[in-house]
Order: structure tokens, then C-alpha cells, then sequence
């Protein structure tokens, strides 16, 4: 194990991966996964919302947006 953080090294294929998805533009399918993720990890366990709940939450809600562009 490394004594000093300065000697670790990060494995190249990993940047090169890294690099490689930050320059792909993400498609809606993936931008709306993000967002239920964000907003799942963001709400409180303990008040019993699902994954789905919330998806289901954001997708009526851009139904709404959409009807008023």
C-alpha cells in the first residue's frame, strides 16, 4: 500500500475509459436515469419512496412541461 498519496497511480486503461465517456454527448435515456438517481438518492429512506415512484414523478412532469412548449 502506499505510503504517500502522492504514489498511487491510477491504472491507464481507466483514464483512458475515463476520457473516452467524457467526451461521448449522453442520450436522453441515459440523462433521465441520471436525474431518478439524483432525485432517488436525494429523498429519505425512511419515507418509503421507490425508484420507480420517482420515476414515474419526473416523467409526468416533463408530459406537463411538454404540453406547454
Amino acid at each position: 500500500m502506499a505510503k504517500n498519496f502522492l504514489d498511487l497511480k491510477t491504472d491507464p486503461g481507466l483514464l483512458s475509459a475515463l476520457q473516452g465517456a467524457s467526451q461521448r454527448k449522453q442520450t436522453a435515456a441515459e440523462m433521465l436515469e441520471q436525474r431518478i438517481s439524483f432525485v432517488y438518492g436525494s429523498v429519505s429512506s425512511k419515507n418509503g419512496v421507490t425508484r420507480d415512484q420517482v420515476r414515474k414523478l419526473i416523467l409526468e412532469q416533463e408530459g406537463a412541461e411538454g404540453e406547454k412548449r
